[in-house]
């Protein structure tokens, strides 16, 4: 009898280690994008990132579309910005694959739960990825739209330059 309910304890056990670590270890494990290019593709043509050094595309998913169009306060969760970066205006030189996915509520509460990646082009290969540092300093910029810089790129799409996150720099002599 007692080597019964010791059995049950120790698989009652075991199931319930089972429950609690599974989804601990599929959130940490590197998550993958290899069908990016099949995303709506918000720029026509390859503008200037200052933020990146660099010249970029916008894709969006569809989760994204409507709130970076709108240029919403708040995006979905599951909302997934993907941004080719290069290192030419004719985009013939590719450095590398930005990414931002709105996680659940909780991920990175302080950051607008947005979670960061660079990728390589296929989207597979990850270079870095999660709450990356250098990311989020730039991106608080952009709190009122829920840390995408969707309104700027937006205004520049439609013809308008702006700087409007452009940080103040009293050290910068073009001050």
């Amino acid at each position: 009898m007692k080597r019964w309910i010791l059995i049950t304890f120790l698989i009652t056990l075991l199931l319930a280690l089972t429950m609690y670590c599974i989804p601990l270890y599929q959130d940490q494990q590197a998550m993958t994008f290899p069908n990016w290019k099949k995303n709506h593709k918000l720029t026509n043509e390859i503008i200037e990132s200052d933020a990146h050094n660099a010249f970029v595309e916008i894709y969006l998913n569809k989760e994204a579309k409507d709130a970076y169009i709108e240029i919403k306060s708040e995006f979905p969760v599951g909302a997934e910005v993907f941004k080719p970066l290069y290192a030419d205006k004719k985009g013939e030189h590719f450095a590398r694959l930005v990414i931002m996915v709105k996680k659940y509520k909780g991920y990175d509460s302080a950051n607008g739960d947005w979670w960061y990646g660079v990728y390589d082009e296929s989207g597979m290969k990850m270079a870095y990825e999660g709450r990356i540092p250098e990311c989020i300093r730039c991106h608080v910029l952009a709190k009122e739209t829920d840390y995408l810089f969707a309104k700027s790129v937006m205004m520049k799409l439609r013809g308008v330059d702006t700087n409007e996150y452009e940080v103040y720099d009293p050290d910068d002599e073009d001050y």
